[in-house]
């Protein structure tokens, strides 16, 4: 499971701009996998006036595929960190969420002013005077690389090199049981036609068959 950590503070505060220069030293110096999330109470499915639209909200998944990318789009009111994590993020090391003030997430707070009381789980302090939670660590501009290693020193563990679901679940394993499936199915897949010589990832996916 990925480590996420939600960059949150009111509008105009600096979230985004924290958010780039974050990403790109944990992507960069540090070399780990990152995800980024923007979470927004707007409105983020394409038009029903669009074919793609019309198509998502028919409960479809839609990918739009084009010359500079893809984008997807999934109609799900539902959705928990979970589900993203499973669907979008298996891989990944660590996930920003820039913004998600009401997710159960660790919480670097950015700007000068107070959250509403209901936001919690605030751990960091960032561009913020010394009296807003006097008892939190506090980071300037100009600091975010001793922010970054201090999130990398409180993510406090090894990377998974195997990450399991079952039913969507994600299954928790130790190292034995990620080194026994990871050299199971290596040892089976190594000889496979088409694959020899290659280290790459490795997905497995294993469908449930009537009977």
């Amino acid at each position: 499971m990925p480590y996420m950590v939600s960059v949150c503070g009111h509008k105009s505060s600096g979230k985004t701009t924290l958010c780039k220069r974050l990403i790109e030293i944990l992507s960069g110096s540090l070399g780990l996998d990152v995800g980024y999330i923007k979470h927004c109470h707007d409105s983020v499915i394409s038009s029903e006036n669009t074919d793609s639209g019309l198509i998502a909200r028919a409960g479809i998944k839609v990918l739009l595929w084009g010359a500079d990318g893809i984008r997807a789009e999934v109609l799900k009111q539902d959705f928990t960190l979970r589900d993203i994590e499973r669907i979008f993020f298996p891989q990944q090391d660590i996930v920003l969420v820039e913004g998600g003030k009401s997710l159960p997430l660790p919480k670097i707070w950015v700007g000068g002013k107070y959250p509403s009381a209901d936001v919690k789980g605030i751990f960091a302090v960032f561009d913020g005077p010394e009296n807003l939670f006097p008892k939190l660590p506090h980071f300037q501009p100009c600091e975010e690389e001793k922010l970054a290693e201090w999130i990398l020193q409180r993510m406090g563990r090894k990377r998974e090199h195997v990450v399991l679901y079952v039913g969507g679940q994600k299954i928790g394993l130790n190292d034995f049981t990620m080194d026994f499936i990871a050299g199971t199915v290596k040892g089976m897949t190594s000889s496979l036609k088409g694959i020899e010589g290659k280290s790459k990832d490795v997905v497995l996916v294993i469908k449930e068959q009537e009977r």
